[in-house]
């Protein structure tokens, strides 16, 4: 099997490179979740430089085409992502709302 490096297939490589060093130099808490993210990017390298495993892939689970083996998952990912965000950011309000009243109660006290 040939790698078919064009210049899309170098520019997502590099920019999987680019995201990678980003995290490495920003996150030096959870090595553990870095290690996965170099995992699937390593993997998401593999079948942008060598398309035919994405096509084979894609035909061994009845999809038709390789690039939307790839898409399909990354899709559901998103917005996996998007709804544990969103009940992230509805937990943080909440604990910020109780904050607030409770430093309100209390300053109610002092005067």
């Amino acid at each position: 099997m040939k790698p078919e490096v064009t210049v899309a297939a170098l520019l997502l490589v590099g920019f999987l490179v680019a995201l990678f060093i980003h995290d490495w130099t920003t996150r030096a808490r959870n090595r553990r979740l870095l290690y996965v993210q170099l995992a699937v990017f390593a993997a998401g390298a593999l079948l942008i430089l060598f398309p035919e495993i994405a096509r084979r892939l894609a035909a061994a689970v009845g999809i038709g085409r390789g690039v939307d083996f790839v898409i399909y998952p990354t899709v559901i990912w998103l917005v996996r992502e998007s709804l544990v965000n969103r009940r992230r950011r509805r937990e943080e309000e909440e604990r910020l709302t109780e904050l607030a009243r409770s430093v309100a109660i209390e300053r109610a006290h002092e005067v």
